[in-house]
């Protein structure tokens, strides 16, 4: 995994309104984790794999997607891999739906 990538996705992550770059509360120690209204809507666990705080509906309709990490217990948090350009693109695209949620509760 290129932290090219990483970065790509960190740039269109910052470029969201309001977004803020810290470390993570949740994930990892010393991870990068993206913040919008004081809460934090997404971290990395490593290089290859962010974590994303999606409402219900969006988590459903990526049941079948193999990139999709699913904890075994009810959790607003769904771990997505990526390894390639096309991937950090989808991840935008989540990201925005993670991103509306927490700014409506932050």
């Amino acid at each position: 995994m290129s932290s090219g990538l990483t970065a790509q996705l960190s740039a269109q992550l910052l470029a969201l309104p309001g977004v803020r770059e810290g470390v993570s509360r949740l994930g990892r120690a010393g991870k990068a984790a993206w913040f919008v209204s004081g809460r934090e809507f997404a971290h990395l666990h490593a290089d290859d794999l962010l974590d994303l705080r999606l409402p219900r509906e969006v988590q459903s309709s990526l049941k079948g997607d193999p990139r999709a990490h699913f904890r075994k217990s009810r959790s607003e948090w769904l771990e997505i891999e990526f390894h390639h350009s096309q991937d950090v693109e989808f991840l935008v695209s989540l990201a925005r739906r993670a991103w509306a949620a927490a700014k409506k509760h932050g």
